[in-house]
């Protein structure tokens, strides 16, 4: 054999030797990178970021969710002074208040929950997620606000046309506790499923988005 064919088959050899073992890069390039402790920290951040922003947003609505019920349920009084009731010990009037902001703060509250699981996406890194939580929860919001003020006046309603032979304004002035406590009741519970109701359609409203997104962008 020639020295050149020697020389050849040398070479050959150990470019296959070196190719038979992965050098320092490819390992280093094959090897997942090490998670970052400060990602961590970074997601925990957000995460307190949204905690606080769902934090004042419920105390601003606890002041909206007071002054709008009262007034709501004033006027579902025919022009009652609630505080003036309140004034004179009036049991009724204020059991049913009582229930009316029970009522207000349940339902709106079911709606600052689904908006602040909606801003969750907002961590994903992807704009249009972001966007698409944003948009959503501030629906949810509104959608809460609406049907709050939406589910008590149907139940005043509704038990008006049920006890047809009773004056609620009459029995509320004259400190009926009796059917301040009813209302209360009734109150509290409808808005509970009415809370419920809210959560629902703020899943599906972000499951919509979600797919049109994905559909438009995907």
């Amino acid at each position: 054999m020639s020295v050149t064919l020697r020389l050849s088959a040398l070479v050959l050899a150990c470019a296959a030797g070196f190719a038979a073992e992965p050098t320092t890069a490819a390992v280093v390039a094959a090897t997942p990178a090490a998670h970052s402790p400060w990602l961590n920290v970074l997601g925990e951040v957000g995460s307190l970021v949204l905690g606080i922003i769902q934090l004042v947003v419920a105390l601003g609505m606890a002041a909206f969710c007071i002054t709008k019920g009262l007034q709501l349920l004033s006027r579902l009084l025919g022009g009652v002074d609630i505080w003036a009731e309140i004034k004179k010990k009036n049991l009724a009037v204020a059991l049913l208040a009582a229930g009316v902001v029970i009522a207000y703060t349940g339902v709106i509250g079911s709606g600052i929950k689904a908006m602040t699981d909606s801003l969750m996406s907002l961590g994903s890194g992807s704009l249009f997620g972001g966007a698409v939580g944003l948009f959503s929860g501030l629906v949810q919001l509104v959608v809460a606000v609406m049907v709050a003020s939406f589910a008590i006046t149907v139940v005043f309603r509704v038990m008006d046309k049920l006890t047809e032979n009773i004056d609620e304004k009459a029995e509320f002035l004259n400190g009926n506790t009796a059917i301040g406590v009813i209302y209360c009741g009734i109150m509290i519970g409808v808005s509970q499923l009415v809370a419920a109701g809210v959560s629902g359609i703020g899943r599906g409203l972000s499951r919509v988005l979600n797919a049109v997104v994905g559909a438009l962008f995907g």
